[in-house]
């Protein structure tokens, strides 16, 4: 079911590009993102690391100005998650032509301007199924997240 609703979203074209910011906030325990990489189980902790990391603020820039989007990711951590997310939009069924166009897109620019779906896509991807947790290894103490 989720990957036809991404396929929808994709065939919608311009209205849905991955760099329209959409809202700066998005407080709902609801995953955008709900595709093979989700992990419902899991859930809770997206939401601590998202509230941890950035108040829910998909916009949101580190005061270093390294970390970006709701996730904080770094620079290299979100290409790479673009290159990942390009990769499983292929595998999924995606035409490439489509695929290549959005992984372009998300790699050219910081993860604060990706809507908050790529940004929940990307989160999802990089947990892999919690052995990546370690990317948010500095939000964890003392936090109660897991």
């Amino acid at each position: 079911m989720a990957e036809a609703a991404l396929a929808m979203v994709l065939a919608a074209g311009p209205q849905v590009d991955p760099i329209d910011p959409g809202p700066k906030t998005h407080a709902s325990p609801i995953s955008l993102y709900q595709g093979r990489h989700y992990v419902e189980q899991h859930n809770h902790k997206r939401i601590c690391v998202r509230q941890r990391e950035s108040k829910n603020d998909y916009r949101a820039v580190s005061r270093t100005g390294r970390y970006r989007g709701a996730y904080q990711f770094s620079p290299a951590l979100a290409r790479g998650a673009a290159w990942m997310i390009q990769r499983d939009l292929i595998e999924t069924g995606t035409p490439k032509r489509v695929a290549r166009g959005v992984g372009q897109q998300l790699r050219m620019n910081p993860m604060n301007k990706w809507a908050p779906f790529w940004q929940e896509y990307a989160f999802w991807i990089v947990w892999d199924g919690g052995d990546g947790r370690f990317h948010w290894r500095h939000t964890v103490p003392g936090t109660g997240c897991w």
